[in-house]
């Protein structure tokens, strides 16, 4: 291995990319988006750059970035799966379930009509989502349940 692997001074942001998907499998996430960054620099109009630097904020644990680039890809393109997958899981993460569950909706719906292999990642993720909304929605109705039996529990205290 020569010393240069890192330079990326004069590569083209196809190569920017390519290097960074070595340094994605390699697990140096934040060396990856540096290639991604410096790819969209050299061309901001290809949205897979977006989604590569956005997997790897995913993989950071940074939401809000993730979020982010997904929506710049889908901005490109409407039709990018990973744009809605990615951008479903980050929104997850940020209790945004609604949106998030559009988001994944989108992605399962576009990788049947691709024909994209995405296994059963997105409908997996799906129903993490449609629980997770289905959990806080119970607990409001719960908490609206106990605020009601309090009042009429006072309501009948003041009628006797």
């Amino acid at each position: 291995m020569s010393k240069h692997m890192y330079s990326t001074a004069n590569l083209t942001d196809k190569e920017l990319k390519e290097q960074g998907n070595r340094l994605f499998s390699l697990r140096k996430f934040e060396d990856a988006m540096n290639c991604y960054t410096k790819a969209i620099i050299k061309n901001p109009s290809v949205a897979t750059y977006f989604t590569n630097r956005a997997l790897c904020h995913l993989k950071m644990k940074r939401w809000e970035a993730t979020c982010n680039d997904c929506r710049r890809a889908l901005d490109i393109d409407t039709n990018q799966v990973k744009g809605h997958f990615f951008l479903g899981q980050a929104l997850v993460e940020l209790d945004c379930y609604d949106e998030a569950i559009k988001h994944l909706h989108r992605a399962n719906d576009l990788a049947k009509e691709q024909k994209l292999n995405f296994g059963d990642d997105i409908a997996a993720q799906l129903r993490i989502a449609r629980k997770k909304r289905w959990n806080v929605q119970e607990e409001k109705r719960i908490s609206q349940e106990i605020e009601l039996q309090t009042y009429l529990n006072r309501y009948e205290l003041f009628k006797n």
